[in-house]
């Protein structure tokens, strides 16, 4: 069946016409070209988060050398230097006289 489906269809006198090179050659640039910028942009997003966990696990000297100056600064007018772990410790305002307290809902109603 399928054979006589084909000999139905048109052929051409002087057969199937070639596709031109130069078609094919401009689709393979085209596809060489989106790889090639998604290969460097890939890259370029790995060199930049390399340099981000680079630069935060071993700071420059110079940088270093300031924390430890702003540490020994800190120790010497008595506080304590605070750790990057630990979060800051709030101080907490007087209350005004008409707020409830932060535990008004635990209350078990009489």
């Amino acid at each position: 069946m399928h054979t006589q489906f084909l000999a139905l269809l048109h052929r051409p006198e002087g057969g199937t016409a070639p596709v031109p090179r130069q078609i094919l050659e401009a689709s393979d640039w085209a596809v060489l070209f989106t790889l090639g910028t998604l290969f460097f942009l890939l890259g370029a997003f790995a060199m930049w988060a390399w340099l981000i966990w680079r630069r935060t696990t071993r700071p420059e000297p110079h940088v270093k050398l300031l924390m430890e100056l702003e540490e020994e600064e800190q120790e010497a007018n008595g506080r304590k230097a605070p750790s990057p772990a630990a979060p800051a410790e709030e101080s907490s305002p007087q209350a005004a006289p008409w707020e409830q307290s932060a535990d008004w809902w635990k209350k078990a109603d009489p």
